[in-house]
């Protein structure tokens, strides 16, 4: 006699068309939700839900700013899987199309901004959903699903709903590494700013200023070249990094008028990634200590690590620690074998997966919630992998989510 995931492996096609599952996606990509700027796209998510006979509601996670939570299945006990995925996407470049909101498909590829991380993940969660709840299969353990804001600034959505107690015994979180890749460790992430202050003095004057510019360019030099002592040879570029953002002027504003006066503050904004086993109070303590040598070589100037970062340049102040957890974890397994009843694809990497693994997701907060979790999402192909997902890809996240759920949760 067929099992309940064999009967319900049949029925995905007519559960959920194609054509149904890239409807969804186009109405997500065509709802802008910047960091801080989730609730229009909770709502939608929420008024989805609802047309499809899923309970929902929504958790405010700041005055104003909503994310979104479901549950099918029973309504007390342990969910037995959660599918968590963000609702924040990423800043425009200025390579984007005239119309970045509006889906377009080519071929096997549908392009839009913000699909590829991660509306096509959230696609593939509420596919998977809905085919669950229309095949009226009876889950004898909660299916729980989270649509988070905040994910860019740290994890601001999930740890909320950590705190609210929501949880689960595995969690998948479908971010845009392939299907042909679960991941399970990755590295850390802290975003921090360093401030200079100098003096400012106008142009004529300048041996009575204190060019706060210059000496952010110096000091970031030192720190580039500064050795962290926060090395692990299975991440082997790590720890790196990154000046994503500088601003400065004059005043605490960085006022940009008044250029015949040098500046009298300088900020730089960075992302430092960071392997595994080191936490991020050891990170902070390095960095501080590097950037002791800049305040040696600069007296005249004042020279501050920030973290959290001003709210302002909603860079967010929550730690992203690293993940790492077993490759050969049972949700792994499970993903690596229904993946192929359901696609031509198959789980190709497990644990580390270079240079993916160098990410920072709500898989650190999860995971040290107790709950055993990994990535498993849909990804484009090169060379516009950003602006774009391979629908077979979210068709084939979508089906084994589904599956996933049927067999954890029925």
């Amino acid at each position: 006699m067929p099992s309940s995931t064999t009967i319900f492996l049949d029925q995905l096609p007519r559960l959920l068309p194609e054509a149904e599952l890239l409807r969804l996606a186009a109405e997500l990509t065509a709802i802008p939700s910047f960091t801080g700027q989730e609730t229009p796209l909770a709502v939608h998510v929420r008024n989805t839900l609802f047309r499809n006979d899923i309970h929902a509601y929504h958790q405010e996670v700041q005055p104003g700013r909503l994310q979104t939570i479901a549950r099918l299945g029973p309504e007390t006990g342990t969910p037995a899987l959660l599918l968590n995925g963000h609702l924040d996407m990423d800043p425009l470049g200025h390579d984007q199309p005239r119309t970045p909101f509006t889906a377009r498909r080519d071929g096997d590829r549908l392009y839009g901004a913000g699909l590829h991380n991660m509306k096509s993940g959230l696609a593939a969660i509420l596919g998977a959903a809905i085919m669950v709840r229309r095949s009226g299969i009876a889950l004898r353990r909660p299916l729980l699903l989270e649509f988070v804001a905040g994910e860019l600034q740290g994890g601001t959505g999930t740890r909320h709903a950590l705190r609210s107690g929501l949880t689960a015994d595995a969690a998948v979180v479908p971010e845009p590494y392939s299907v042909r890749r679960v991941i399970t460790r990755t590295a850390g992430v802290r975003k921090f700013a360093v401030v200079v202050r100098g003096r400012t003095a106008h142009t004529s004057r300048p041996h009575e200023g204190v060019d706060a510019i210059a000496i952010l360019r110096r000091t970031l030099d030192l720190l580039d070249t500064a050795d962290l002592a926060l090395g692990n040879p299975e991440f082997p570029p790590l720890p790196r990094l990154q000046v994503a953002s500088l601003l400065a002027g004059r005043g605490e504003e960085h006022d940009p008028s008044g250029v015949s006066y040098c500046a009298d503050k300088a900020t730089a904004l960075i992302d430092l990634r960071y392997p595994p086993p080191f936490e991020p109070e050891q990170v902070g303590k390095a960095v501080d200590m590097a950037l002791d040598r800049a305040r040696d070589a600069f007296p005249e100037a004042r020279i501050t690590l920030e973290h959290p970062v001003d709210p302002r340049y909603r860079v967010g102040g929550t730690d992203m620690p690293p993940m790492d957890r077993p490759a050969d974890c049972a949700v792994v397994r499970d993903i690596a074998e229904l993946l192929p009843r359901v696609s031509d694809f198959r789980v190709e990497e497990r644990g580390l997966a270079l240079p993916y693994s160098y990410c920072g997701n709500d898989t650190t907060h999860l995971s040290r919630a107790g709950i055993e979790c990994c990535l498993f999402g849909p990804r484009g192909a090169a060379p516009d992998t950003e602006h774009h997902v391979l629908i077979s890809e979210m068709r084939a996240c979508a089906d084994t989510l589904a599956l996933l759920a049927a067999r954890r949760c029925g």
